[in-house]
C-alpha cells in the first residue's frame, strides 16, 4: 500500500512540474496566479488527452462517430490551442474568455443538431457565464452572459436539425441535467478554490502588514486633495493610540497642537504646490478621546516628511511619513538644560573666583601689611599697645583665611562624596546652648536679638555632632549678617512626622523670588542692593545643604524680599539607614578629628571671625 502512495505521489509530483514548466515565465511563484494557470492548463490538456483516447475506443467498439459525438470530441480537442496560447502569453482572463466563446459555440451546434430550444444541451448554457466567471473579470462574465443570450436567440430563429440526429430518449433531458450540475458543480469548486487562496493570501498580507507596522517607526499617509491624509501603514496605534477606523477625515489636522497649525498648514500647501518641503517637526495629541474637561492632553513630538509619488499611470500624489520624535526631543531638552547648567555652573565659579580673590586678598594685604609695619617700625618706637593691635588685627586676618579655605574644602568634600560622618545621639538642646553661647556676641554687636527655643524639650538626634553644631552656626551666621540692628532672630524645632525641623527665622532684607531656586548652590551669593558688603563667599548655604542630605534630611528656604527670610533643615528622628549609621572606625574617627571644621577650631580661639563664614 505505502509503495502504491509512493508512486501516485511520486507520479502526482511529476505532474505538477510538467505543468510548471508549460506556465508563463512571469507568474512563476505568484501565489495567486500560478495555481490558476496550472489548473486551467491541467484542464484543457486534461480534456484533450480524454478526446485521444475516447476516439480509438469508439471507432473499435461502437463504429463510426455521429455528428454530435465529432462535435464534443472537437470541441475536447480544442482545449489544446487555448492551453499553448496562455504558454505563450500568459494572458488567463483572455484564454478564459476564448475557452467561454468555444465552449458556448460547442453547445449551441450540439443544440443545433439534436432539437433546438428542445434539446437535452441547451441547460448546459448556463455554464457558459460560469466558466466565464474564472477569469475574474466582470467584463468578461457580462459578455459572455450577453453571448449566451444571443445564442438562445440563434436557436430560436435557425431551422431544427435533421430528426436523425435528434436524441429523444426519455432520460435524455434529466442525463443531461444531471451532467450540467456536475460540471457547475466542478466550475464553483474551482471559483472557491480560488477565493480561499486569495482569502489565504490576504490573511498572509494581512500578517506581513502587522509584522511590518509593529517593527517599522513610521506611519505612512496619503494626502488626499482637500488636505486629509489617509493612512496606509505605520504603527499608527503604538504612537498615537489610533485605530485605523478612528483616522479618518481629518483627524492629522484636529490633532495638530493649536500652535502648530499655521506652521503645519503652510508647510502643506507647499508640498501641495511641488515645492521641496524640509522635515516639518509639530506636536500631536495622542489618544482616541479629545482633551478631558480640564483640558489636559497628552502630546508628542512627531517629524513631518512630505515626498512626491507617481504612480505606473502616470498620477502623481502627495505621500506623508510620521515619525515619533518625542525621544530625541526629550534628549535635546536634557542636553539644554544640561548645557544651560553647565554655563550657570561656570558663571557662578567665575563669580566665586573673583569673590574668593577678594576674600583672600583682603586678609592677606592686612597680613602683608601689619608684619611689614612691624618689620619696618624702630624697636624703641613700638609700644607694647601697637603690637597688641597689630597682632590682634593680623590674627583676625589670618583667621578669617582659614574660614575662607575651610569652606572651599568643606564644599569639595561634599561635592565629590568624601564627607564623613560619625553618627551617635546628639542632645540638640545641649547642642543649641552651645551654638547660642558661641553666637551671643556676635549678634550683641550687630544689634541683633537672638531667640532660642526651650532646649528642655528637645529630643536626641542621631547625627554628626560636630556637622550639626556647623548647621546651626553658618544658619545663625546668615541670619545675622542680613538683619538690621533693633532685628531678631530666632530658632525654633517642631516634628514633622519622622523628622525634627530646625527652624531659623530672621526679620531682614529678604531675599529676590529669582535667587531662592539657586540658594543651596555652591558659590551662589545673595546680590541686592541691600545686601552687606561683605556678604561672604556664597558656600555656607550649600555647606548646610550638603550636610543636611548626608544624614537624609534636606533644606528648605522660604523668603519675601524685604520681609525677611525662614530656613527649615529637616532631619530625620529616628536610625538612619545602614550605609550612614555604621560608625566610623578607629582611623576614620581620627581623620574626622583632624578635619574638624574651622568653626569649632575658631570656636576656641576668638568667635568674632565667625561672622566670616557664609
Amino acid at each position: 500500500m505505502r509503495n502504491h502512495l509512493s508512486k501516485f505521489s511520486g507520479l502526482t509530483e511529476n505532474i505538477q512540474s510538467q505543468l510548471s514548466g508549460l506556465v508563463y515565465p512571469a507568474v512563476l511563484g505568484d501565489p495567486l496566479q500560478e495555481p490558476r494557470h496550472r489548473s486551467f492548463l491541467a484542464g484543457c490538456l486534461g480534456g484533450g488527452a480524454i478526446a485521444l483516447l475516447i476516439l480509438p475506443l469508439h471507432l473499435a467498439l461502437i463504429g463510426p462517430t455521429s455528428l454530435p459525438v465529432a462535435l464534443v470530441l472537437a470541441w475536447m480537442l480544442g482545449q489544446w490551442p487555448l492551453a499553448m496560447y496562455l504558454s505563450q502569453t500568459g494572458n488567463l482572463e483572455r484564454a478564459h474568455a476564448f475557452s467561454a466563446a468555444l465552449f458556448g459555440i460547442f453547445l449551441t451546434g450540439l443544440c443545433l443538431f439534436t432539437g433546438g430550444l428542445s434539446s437535452f444541451a441547451l441547460v448546459w448554457l448556463a455554464a457558459v457565464p460560469m466558466e466565464a466567471a474564472l477569469s475574474g473579470s466582470r467584463r468578461i462574465i457580462a459578455a459572455s452572459a450577453a453571448f449566451c443570450a444571443g445564442l438562445v436567440v440563434l436557436l430560436a430563429v435557425v431551422p431544427q436539425a435533421p430528426a436523425s440526429f435528434a436524441l429523444a430518449t426519455p432520460h435524455a433531458t434529466l442525463i443531461s441535467a444531471l451532467a450540467a450540475c456536475a460540471y457547475m458543480s466542478i466550475l464553483a469548486l474551482r471559483l472557491a478554490l480560488d477565493h480561499m487562496r486569495v482569502r489565504k493570501a490576504l490573511q498572509q498580507g494581512e500578517e506581513r502588514l502587522k509584522l511590518l507596522n509593529d517593527t517599522a517607526t513610521d506611519i505612512v499617509c496619503s494626502v488626499e486633495p482637500d488636505g486629509t491624509a489617509k493612512v496606509l501603514g505605520g504603527p499608527l496605534e503604538t504612537v498615537l493610540g489610533l485605530s485605523c477606523r478612528q483616522a479618518r477625515g481629518d483627524w492629522l489636522f484636529q490633532r495638530v497642537h493649536v500652535s502648530d497649525r499655521p506652521f503645519y498648514l503652510t508647510r502643506l500647501d507647499e508640498a501641495r504646490c511641488g515645492k521641496n518641503v524640509s522635515d516639518v517637526e509639530l506636536r500631536l495629541r495622542k489618544g482616541a478621546n479629545a482633551p478631558g474637561e480640564n483640558g489636559a492632553a497628552e502630546y508628542i513630538w512627531v517629524c513631518l516628511r512630505f515626498r512626491e509619488m507617481t504612480s505606473n499611470e502616470g498620477d502623481v500624489s502627495l505621500r506623508l511619513a510620521l515619525q515619533d520624535i518625542s525621544a530625541r526631543k526629550a534628549q535635546d531638552q536634557e542636553l539644554r538644560q544640561a548645557k544651560e547648567m553647565a554655563e550657570e555652573t561656570s558663571i557662578a565659579k567665575t563669580r566665586f573666583i573673583a569673590s574668593a580673590s577678594h576674600e583672600l586678598r583682603t586678609p592677606l594685604n592686612a597680613i602683608i601689611g601689619f608684619s611689614d609695619m612691624l618689620r619696618a617700625m624702630p624697636a624703641e618706637q613700638v609700644s607694647s599697645a601697637q603690637n597688641r593691635e597689630y597682632a590682634e588685627l593680623i590674627h583676625q586676618s589670618g583667621m578669617h583665611l582659614l574660614q575662607v579655605v575651610d569652606d572651599i574644602l568643606d564644599t569639595s568634600r561634599i561635592e565629590t562624596g568624601h564627607m564623613d560622618l560619625t553618627i551617635e545621639p546628639v542632645d540638640l538642646g545641649t547642642c543649641l546652648e552651645s551654638c547660642r553661647a558661641m553666637m551671643a556676641p556676635i549678634a550683641e554687636r550687630a544689634g541683633v536679638e537672638l531667640v532660642f527655643a526651650d532646649q528642655d524639650s528637645l529630643p536626641v538626634l542621631p547625627a554628626d555632632r560636630r556637622a550639626l553644631k556647623q548647621i546651626v552656626i553658618n544658619l545663625l551666621t546668615n541670619a545675622i549678617k542680613f538683619s538690621g540692628k533693633g532685628s531678631k532672630v530666632s530658632i525654633s524645632v517642631r516634628t514633622e512626622g519622622p523628622f525634627q525641623v530646625l527652624e531659623v527665622r530672621d526679620q531682614g532684607i529678604g531675599i529676590p523670588a529669582e535667587m531662592i531656586e539657586r540658594l543651596g548652590q555652591p558659590f551662589v551669593r545673595i546680590e541686592a542692593e541691600d545686601s552687606p558688603r561683605n556678604s561672604g563667599s556664597g558656600l555656607g548655604l550649600s555647606i548646610v545643604k550638603g550636610l543636611a542630605e548626608l544624614h537624609g534630611g534636606a533644606l528648605q528656604v522660604e523668603s519675601r524680599n524685604g520681609k525677611g527670610t525662614t530656613v527649615s533643615v529637616k532631619l530625620p528622628a529616628g536610625a538612619m539607614r545602614a550605609a550612614r549609621a555604621e560608625p566610623q572606625s578607629a582611623g576614620s574617627n581620627q581623620q574626622t578629628d583632624t578635619s574638624m571644621t574651622v568653626s569649632e577650631r575658631v570656636s576656641a580661639v576668638d568667635p568674632v571671625v565667625l561672622a566670616h563664614s557664609a
